[in-house]
């Protein structure tokens, strides 16, 4: 089975090799300069120009041609293809792909909508890669992630209303009284939408809020717990220690990964959340 995904699941280049994941890619642009690689330079690249440049990122979603290549992939080896993209509330990768499946004529291709972003896209494709492994069929692998999607729990902690700001979400005025007042702004995944149900003053404040969405008894510890950085993987790492702490957590059953350009460009830098699975 060919699996692919798009570069909003924040899977690397190198992980995407060792996963045998293909990906597709969203083409992130500062003007002239391109930023569209899941690669560290990529990334470290890309946040630096967030938070120096003058211009505003702009995303474009992955073409149906960039699906059809590994379709037709597919086709070639005889193989069903799995195609995985960020959830359709955000982005029409979802309809590209759909797209790509219909221009191809190949008939053991399966589109999915994750209903899911970031780390919790790349949570729904590594399980993905896991049912393959254990030669599930396309069917049966559709069913499974998608019961599986369910499942999955994710937010984060926004350092600034600035970005969201610049993307169009708030306004101007909002942003900067935001800002003087240390509001953090708390994002979720909820039913397929990136959201900003709430908020907190101080990072502290807004610790303590998302760790009330974590219950360790309806904790699913036969999978990681992910926590999520955009520039600054220190902050990742600290709350990482204090959940593991406060919940007596195995902190071997943890794993720390960085947010793409793709989302990461709403959320701003100084962004850090988890996910995980429950029960």
């Amino acid at each position: 089975m060919v699996i692919v995904t798009d570069t909003a699941s924040d899977i690397l280049e190198s992980e995407a090799r060792e996963l045998d994941v293909r990906l597709a890619a969203f083409d992130i642009s500062f003007g002239e300069e391109h930023c569209s690689r899941n690669t560290p330079q990529d990334l470290a690249r890309f946040y630096n120009l967030l938070t120096t440049s003058e211009v505003f990122p702009k995303t474009s979603q992955p073409s149906p041609e960039s699906y059809l290549e590994y379709i037709h992939e597919g086709q070639e080896r005889g193989e069903d293809v799995l195609i995985i993209a960020l959830t359709s509330t955000i982005s029409g990768s979802v309809e590209s792909a759909r797209l790509a499946a219909k221009l191809s004529g190949y008939d053991r291709v399966a589109v999915v909508d994750s209903r899911q972003a970031i780390v919790s896209e790349r949570m729904v494709v590594e399980y993905a890669c896991h049912l393959r492994n254990e030669a599930k069929t396309l069917e049966e692998t559709v069913a499974a992630i998608k019961d599986f999607s369910e499942r999955i729990q994710i937010s984060g902690i926004l350092d600034t209303l600035t970005y969201l700001q610049k993307g169009g979400r708030i306004p101007a005025s909002l942003a900067r009284i935001g800002n003087l007042l240390k509001i953090k702004p708390l994002v979720a995944v909820e039913d397929g939408v990136l959201m900003s149900p709430t908020a907190a003053r101080g990072t502290n404040a807004a610790k303590k809020a998302i760790w009330k969405r974590l219950d360790p008894e309806h904790l699913d510890t036969s999978w990681p717990i992910y926590f999520v950085y955009a520039d600054r993987r220190d902050l990742a790492e600290k709350f990482a220690a204090e959940t593991v702490e406060k919940f007596e957590l195995d902190p071997q059953n943890t794993r720390i990964c960085q947010i793409s350009g793709t989302v990461g460009a709403h959320l701003g830098p100084g962004c850090f959340g988890y996910a995980f699975l429950t029960k």
